[in-house]
């Protein structure tokens, strides 16, 4: 708004110069440089009430979309204010130059002279004012829609927070079937990493560092509880940085790759994992998993898959590539994402 402010002030100081030089150099009357300067101080200030009332016009139109009424009134207004400037022009000259030099002709040709500067200056502030409310619409629907994306992302974030619970409930539930004591030591380690979720799940925005950190512990959980006959491999190049992402973005497909590892007897069953930083702004994360057709698909999507997906979309937009391949015997992620500094 201060851009359209300055605009309007700029146009008016610009007519008024253009008038004033009009009159100074005028012949016929013949104005000195104060009688010019006061007749178009007395000119422009008329315009400008002009347009006062004519943007009040304007907003009503705006609202009520009567066309014959805001065209009628329009130009009453446009001729009243003709009439009003013809006076003026008409009484300036004659006591400022004490004489009448101004014949019925001229008159006319001054009144139409002044309508249509009446009518241009009106179908400029229509213009400019209906910029003014397309500008104000546009930035109230972009506020409206920024709001509605927040209460969004807000909402799946709380969605994860059982998701990811459920998940580790369930891994509980089994290594305590398994092994008591192993079970009561990953315990310790799954309360300290659903702990520092519980409290980083609020932030919009977490350090890249903090949420790679986060991973690699989940992947170990993971991969602790799983059985010999799993092949597993990570590799993690990622280096100093002060980049953000999202958080716990990256252990859905993690743990999409653990729930859904083949259980081969014929050939080799395996996860692998690389996680690294490319251009210094791109993080990239590969996953391949083992994988029976029937078992898992880009097509057969789980409530973790979904909401990732949806926070992608929300957060990053074009911002990102996600690439989920399906072959005969194995299941592969690839994510790039283009990551914002602190």
């Amino acid at each position: 708004m201060f851009t359209i402010k300055r605009a309007n002030l700029l146009f008016w100081t610009f007519l008024f110069l253009i008038v004033l030089l009009q009159l100074s150099l005028s012949t016929s009357p013949a104005f000195s440089f104060p009688v010019a300067f006061i007749h178009a101080v007395i000119l422009i200030l008329t315009l400008r009430v002009h347009v006062y009332f004519l943007n009040l016009l304007i907003k009503k139109y705006i609202y009520t979309h009567n066309t014959a009424d805001f065209v009628f009134s329009a130009l009453s207004i446009s001729l009243l204010t003709s009439i009003l400037l013809t006076a003026e022009s008409y009484f300036i000259t004659i006591i400022m130059l004490s004489s009448s030099v101004l014949h019925d002709n001229d008159i006319i040709s001054l009144f139409c002279g002044m309508l249509l500067v009446s009518i241009l200056i009106s179908g400029m502030s229509y213009s400019i004012e209906l910029f003014k409310q397309n500008i104000a619409s546009a930035k109230r629907h972009q506020e409206l829609r920024n709001s509605v994306l927040e209460m969004e992302i807000d909402h799946l974030r709380t969605q994860l927070s059982p998701h990811f619970t459920f998940n580790i409930l369930n891994n509980l539930q089994f290594l305590i079937r398994k092994d008591q004591d192993e079970a009561l030591e990953l315990l310790s380690r799954y309360s300290k990493i659903l702990r520092y979720y519980v409290y980083e799940s609020q932030n919009k925005w977490i350090r890249l560092d903090d949420e790679v950190s986060f991973l690699k512990h989940y992947f170990e959980l993971e991969k602790d509880r799983s059985g010999e006959d799993l092949e597993i491999s990570c590799q993690w190049d990622i280096p100093e940085n002060t980049l953000l992402i999202i958080p716990f973005l990256l252990s859905t497909f993690v743990e999409n790759a653990f729930k859904h590892v083949s259980s081969f007897t014929d050939k080799k069953n395996y996860i692998q994992l690389h996680v690294f930083l490319k251009d210094e702004n791109q993080l990239v994360l590969n996953i391949k998993n083992s994988a029976e057709s029937h078992v898992q698909s880009p097509k057969k999507e789980g409530v973790g898959l979904k909401y990732v997906k949806k926070r992608l979309e929300l957060s990053y937009h074009n911002n990102y590539e996600l690439e989920l391949t399906q072959n005969t015997d194995s299941y592969t992620v690839q994510l790039i994402l283009n990551l914002t500094n602190v």
